[in-house]
C-alpha cells in the first residue's frame, strides 16, 4: 500500500512529463488515442490496425476517457495491477514453500526499480506481469478445477492480446497441467484438462482473431512480431549486438537498409501489414539460413545479454537519469537476485518437483526464444518474479538455518 500511494505520488509530481516518459511516442499510445477521441483501432483514422496486441491500448482509452489525456487514469491503473501482483507473489511463495518467501518475493516486487518506474509510466510490461503472475497463480496450485483451468486460459488469452510472448510460458504449464491431471486420474482427464485451458484461451480471444480474420484472411493477432525477428536476424544484428547498441538503431540508419527502405515503419491496410509482415520474416529465414553459424554465435550472446547483470543496450536519453545511474541501479536490484535463484530453484525442487521443474521449462523457453528474436536485459525483466520466488525461498532457508531465532520472530509475525 505504501508503494501504491508512492507511485501515484510520484506520478502527480512528474504529471507534466507522462506524456514524454515510457512509450508515450510510440505506437501503443497512438493506437490508444485513435480508441479514445474515434472509437478505432487504428494508428491513422479510418484505416483499421492489425500491427499490435489490442489489450493494453484499450485500457490505456478507457483510462483517457474517464480521467482525460493525462498521467491520473493510466497512473492508478497501473499502481493497482503492480499492487495485486505483489500479493499475488506473496501467495504463491506461500504456498510453495513458506509466508516468509512469499514476503520477500512481494517486497522485492514492490520495490523493484524497473517495475516500479513503469507503473507510472507507459508501458505495457505491468499489465504483462500482473497477467503472467496471475496464471502461475491459477495453475500453478493444489487444487485444480474444470473452472479454474477455463479461468486460466482466458487469462492466457488476454496474456496473448497483450504480448505474444506468452507462448513460451505454454510447454511448460500445459506440461505440469497435463502430468498433474495424468498422475491423479488418467490420460483421458488430463487431455480434457489441457482442452479446457485452451477453450478458456480462444474464448478470450476469439473477438479480436474474428475481427483480424475479417480484415486479412487470416487468423492472427498482431504482424509486428516479424519486424522484431528481423531486427534480432540481419547482417547488422551481431556488430551491434557486440556494441551493446539498441537493434532499434538499425531501422534508424540514414539512408536506410534495403529492406526498411521498401517497407518503413508506417500505418497500412491489414492486407499491407501481413505483406510487410511476411517479407520481414522472410528476410530473417534467408539470413538465418545463409549464416547458420553466426546465428548460432549470436543466439548465445542474446542469451548472455538477456541475464547479464550489465544492463544493455547502451541508452542514447539521459534525460531521465544518466546511463551510468542506470546502470548502477540495475546491478544493485538485479545481482541479488541471480545470485540466490539458483538456490531457490534447487530448494524449490526438494519440496516441489513439479513445480520447480515447471517454473525452469518457462525460463529455459522463454530463453531461447529471445536467443532467436532480441535479447537484451529489458526483455527479461517481465519474468524477474521467478527470480524473486526463487531468491524469496533462499533467504527464508538461510533464516531458518543461521538465523533461528530471527526465522521464529519473522514465523510468529
Amino acid at each position: 500500500m505504501a508503494g501504491f500511494v508512492a507511485k501515484i505520488a510520484i506520478g502527480f509530481h512528474l504529471k507534466e512529463s507522462f506524456l514524454n516518459r515510457g512509450n508515450s511516442k510510440t505506437n501503443l499510445n497512438a493506437l490508444a488515442c485513435n480508441l479514445y477521441i474515434n472509437g478505432e483501432f487504428s494508428l491513422v483514422q479510418g484505416i483499421p490496425s492489425v500491427d499490435y496486441e489490442p489489450l493494453y491500448p484499450a485500457l490505456m482509452s478507457i483510462c483517457y476517457a474517464i480521467t482525460g489525456y493525462n498521467w491520473l487514469g493510466l497512473t492508478i491503473l497501473q499502481a493497482t495491477l503492480h499492487l495485486i501482483t505483489s500479493l499475488l507473489l506473496f501467495k504463491i511463495g506461500s504456498r510453495l514453500f513458506h509466508p516468509i518467501a512469499g514476503f520477500f518475493a512481494a517486497c522485492y516486487h514492490a520495490l523493484y526499480p524497473y517495475l516500479f518506474t513503469y507503473s507510472f509510466s507507459i508501458y505495457d510490461t505491468t499489465l504483462f506481469v500482473f497477467l503472467l503472475v496471475l496464471t502461475i497463480d491459477l495453475l500453478l496450485t493444489e487444487k485444480l478445477s474444470s473452472k479454474r483451468l477455463v479461468l486460466a486460459g482466458i487469462i492466457i488469452g488476454l496474456t496473448f492480446l497483450t504480448r505474444a510472448t506468452i507462448i513460451t510460458f505454454l510447454p511448460g504449464l500445459f506440461l505440469y497441467v497435463f502430468y498433474r491431471y495424468f498422475k491423479s486420474q488418467n490420460i483421458t482427464a488430463a487431455f480434457i484438462s489441457c482442452s479446457l485451458i485452451v477453450i478458456g484461451c480462444f474464448l478470450a480471444m476469439s473477438p479480436w482473431l474474428v475481427r483480424n480474420y475479417s480484415l486479412t484472411g487470416k487468423l492472427l493477432i498482431s504482424t509486428h512480431g516479424s519486424f522484431g525477428m528481423w531486427q534480432g536476424n540481419n547482417p547488422l544484428s551481431f556488430e551491434y549486438l557486440k556494441a551493446n547498441k539498441s537493434l532499434d538503431e538499425i531501422y534508424r540508419l540514414n539512408p536506410p537498409v534495403p529492406i526498411y527502405a521498401q517497407y518503413p515503419l508506417t500505418a497500412r491496410t491489414p492486407d499491407e501489414a501481413v505483406k510487410v509482415a511476411a517479407a520481414y520474416q522472410q528476410e530473417a529465414i534467408n539470413w538465418i539460413k545463409n549464416n547458420f553459424p553466426e546465428f548460432v554465435s549470436m543466439g548465445w550472446l542474446k542469451a548472455e545479454k538477456l541475464w547479464s547483470w550489465n544492463r544493455n543496450p547502451d541508452s542514447k536519453s539521459v534525460k531521465f537519469g544518466s546511463n551510468e545511474g542506470r546502470k548502477s541501479v540495475y546491478l544493485i536490484s538485479y545481482l541479488p537476485l541471480l545470485l540466490l535463484f539458483p538456490f531457490g530453484l534447487i530448494l524449490l525442487f526438494k519440496k516441489h518437483p513439479a513445480e520447480a521443474f515447471t517454473l525452469l521449462l518457462i525460463l529455459l523457453a522463454f530463453t531461447g526464444a529471445h536467443a532467436i528474436a532480441i535479447g537484451f536485459t529489458r526483455a527479461r525483466i517481465p519474468i524477474d518474479f521467478f527470480l524473486m520466488l526463487c531468491s524469496g525461498i533462499t533467504i527464508t532457508w538461510l533464516l531458518q538455518r543461521f538465523f533461528p531465532s530471527l526465522y521464529l520472530k519473522f514465523k510468529s509475525s
